[in-house]
């Protein structure tokens, strides 16, 4: 399954900075987005929009927003980072452990095959190692992912 797309609207000072956009899938033309700002103290008539919302005539300042693309590459804001440190969900299914949650239980497993090692006087072995890096290792992408990293890792 696709990751779900996530956005972030990026405001400083009341004002839209940015419109970003997270894992939106490739196949679909990417968003419009109309900034419409409903306070319009100080604005010449010129530079409102009149339009209508149900029966009632509004004006407001209006701009059309293209969206920024976040990518692991780009200089961007991860919307998804942003979620996932909020502790919102960054995938619709049920929404795997958080990554503390996950860094939390290798811990506890390297924690419990050391003391493992110890109590049986034994030293660790090439294959202890071995498989005790291919755990972090599968741990940390998980991670990464759980915090909305796009990277393909392989595998």
């Amino acid at each position: 399954m696709s990751p779900t797309p996530s956005i972030a609207v990026v405001l400083e000072g009341g004002l839209v900075q940015a419109f970003i956009v997270q894992n939106w899938p490739a196949h679909l033309a990417l968003p419009r987005v109309a900034i419409v700002d409903h306070d319009t103290e100080g604005a010449d008539r010129e530079e409102l929009t009149r339009f209508h919302i149900g029966n009632d005539v509004v004006e407001a300042f209006c701009r059309g927003e293209d969206p920024l693309v976040y990518t692991d590459q780009a200089d961007v804001l991860s919307p998804g980072a942003v979620l996932s440190a909020i502790g919102q969900p960054i995938d619709d299914e049920d929404a795997d452990d958080p990554p503390v949650v996950k860094l939390r239980e290798l811990r506890k497993y390297i924690v419990d095959a050391d003391e493992l090692l110890i109590k049986s006087d034994q030293s660790p072995t090439g294959e202890d190692y071995e498989q005790l890096y291919q755990l972090v290792h599968d741990s940390l992408v998980e991670v990464l992912k759980a915090m909305g990293d796009p990277t393909d890792f392989g595998g």
